[in-house]
C-alpha cells in the first residue's frame, strides 16, 4: 500500500482528499501546513507527497524548495495540489522538481489515476 503525505490547509478539502485516498487504499497521513508536514517527516515516509500550493506560513512552493533541497526528501515525487488556473505558478513548481500537479476540481477518478500513474513512474507498487 502506498503512503501519502497530503498537505492541505483547509480542513474539508483535506478530510475529502483524506477519504478518496483512503478508499483508493493509500495510506494517508495530513499536514495543515508546511511547519506540520516537517515536523511528520522524521517519523513517517511517504512514497508521495501531495501539497497545496497556497497555505499560510510556507506555501507550497516554499516547502517545495525547502523538500528539494534535503538529501533525506529531495528522491520523494511531489505533486502540486492547485486551485488556481494560473499557469505560471505550476509551471515553476514543475521546474522546481515537482512531478506533476492535481488541480482540486479533479474527480476522485482523476486523483487516483494520476497519483497511481506517478507511483508506476517511481516503480512504486499501488493497490487499487
Amino acid at each position: 500500500m502506498a503512503k501519502v503525505l497530503l498537505i492541505e490547509d483547509e480542513e474539508s478539502l483535506r478530510n475529502l482528499y483524506t477519504r478518496i485516498l483512503s478508499s483508493r487504499n493509500y495510506t494517508v497521513e495530513t499536514a495543515v501546513d508546511g511547519e506540520d508536514a516537517l515536523l511528520k517527516l522524521p517519523t513517517f515516509t511517504p512514497d508521495v507527497i501531495v501539497l497545496d500550493i497556497v497555505m499560510p506560513g510556507y506555501n507550497g512552493m516554499e516547502l517545495l524548495k525547502v523538500l528539494k533541497n534535503d538529501d533525506r526528501h529531495r528522491r520523494i515525487p511531489v505533486v502540486m495540489l492547485t486551485a488556481l488556473s494560473e499557469m505560471k505558478k505550476i509551471t515553476e513548481c514543475l521546474e522546481m522538481g515537482a512531478v506533476g500537479y492535481i488541480t482540486k476540481d479533479s474527480t476522485v477518478e482523476d486523483i487516483a489515476h494520476r497519483l497511481n500513474l506517478i507511483l508506476e513512474s517511481f516503480n512504486i507498487k499501488q493497490i487499487s
